[in-house]
């Protein structure tokens, strides 16, 4: 990765996240199939589990090219594999093209100063534990706790990279919104061109410290995992946050980034 993320892991981390992330999705597999998934209205643990094993191969592909795929895509027949076996076939797909590439090598992203492979190692790793959880709430049984170091590592992940996916919103409020998890802070502006990204500390006892900026509307703060599933959809406002009209303009500009 060549742009700054401050809470990172090293690439090894994340291989190892990867694997038993990967590991426990694959083991869900043959009682979330035909049942709703209700972090991801509208899909069914299969459709889950093939959105999934395309996006490992889409980015095999892109790596292994250097640009997305066009035309064509995916391969023909590749849908008529059963999920299982297409889970498994573009997962190894991906792993060959990671283990094969240092991180800095070039890989085409929609992020114009990270064009790595280390950042697809980084999304791929929040992507799968993302789904691994989603996976458990279609079982009905108990979930996984994310890594600790994960979720605040997500928590950034969401909010510089993948808010930036989002498009101008000609309505935004300019309001700011804070975040503040595990002392740490993430301050975001809700302009209209795009939400832009300021991270602050936050000072012993959990309160943002004076070079945080005193415009917040509101403050999303909690545990890294609660901070993190409200982020992606899937949880609760976390109890200790102050809501507010920009709680909800964040969270619905995240929605349509997702």
């Amino acid at each position: 990765m060549r742009q700054p993320y401050p809470y990172a892991l090293s690439f090894g981390r994340y291989r190892e996240l990867l694997s038993s992330e990967f590991e426990a999705l694959a083991a869900l597999i043959d009682g979330t199939l035909a049942v709703p998934v209700p972090s991801c209205p509208g899909w069914s643990g299969e459709d889950l589990v093939r959105h999934t094993a395309i996006v490992y191969l889409q980015k095999a592909e892109t790596i292994r090219t250097g640009s997305r795929p066009g035309k064509g895509w995916p391969p023909v027949g590749i849908g008529s594999m059963p999920p299982g076996a297409l889970l498994w076939h573009c997962y190894e797909r991906l792993i060959a093209q990671f283990d094969a590439h240092d991180p800095d090598d070039a890989a085409e992203s929609w992020v114009p100063g990270d064009q790595t492979v280390g950042f697809w190692v980084r999304r791929l790793t929040h992507e799968t534990a993302m789904h691994r959880y989603d996976l458990e709430l279609a079982g009905g049984g108990p979930t996984t706790a994310f890594d600790a170091d994960l979720a605040v590592d997500g928590i950034d992940e969401v909010l510089s990279v993948m808010l930036g996916r989002g498009r101008a919103d000609p309505a935004a409020s300019g309001a700011v919104v804070l975040v503040e998890s595990a002392g740490r802070s993430w301050s975001v502006s809700l302009e209209q061109a795009a939400a832009r990204l300021d991270r602050t500390p936050v000072a012993e006892g959990g309160a943002a410290d004076s070079a945080a900026p005193d415009t917040a509307a509101s403050t999303v703060r909690g545990a890294p995992q609660e901070v993190l599933l409200w982020l992606w959809g899937r949880g609760t406002l976390p109890s200790s946050s102050i809501s507010g009209d920009a709680v909800s303009e964040l969270r619905s500009r995240l929605a349509r980034a997702l």
